[in-house]
């Protein structure tokens, strides 16, 4: 066994050899992007329908705040009504203590004008 001699048939056989891996390798692979490129596409697409530009976002952003600043405006309006609102009621009512303290002395009032007039009115 001096050295190992191929006859042009054994290099055919590994020349189909070869072809036939490579071209094995070469479909997983390209099978293997192609599948990834169809994903891609899909995620594209999606992107293409859903996404909004630069402008539009700044301007749904700014329509957003000037909404906010009028809703602000709006309460802190609400909010100095029922503050005066409250300073009417406290203007105009009375409160609880004083209330049962104006009870009890017409209480005491009634009490005093009914001894009155049991002990004959004079």
């Amino acid at each position: 066994m001096e050295g190992m001699t191929f006859d042009p048939a054994t290099w055919w056989l590994f020349g189909i050899l070869l072809t036939a891996l490579l071209g094995i390798v070469g479909a997983l692979v390209s099978r293997t992007i192609f599948k990834q490129i169809d994903e891609n596409r899909v995620d594209i697409k999606q992107v293409r329908e859903s996404y909004t530009t630069q402008k539009d976002h700044r301007e749904a952003q700014d329509a957003m705040r000037r909404e906010i600043k009028e809703v602000r405006t709006e309460m802190r309006t609400e909010i100095r009504s029922m503050s005066e609102d409250v300073k009417e009621i406290k203007e105009n009512c009375i409160r609880r203590e004083e209330f049962l303290q104006s009870q009890l002395k017409l209480e005491s009032k009634m009490d005093k004008l009914m001894e009155f007039l049991m002990k004959g009115g004079n």
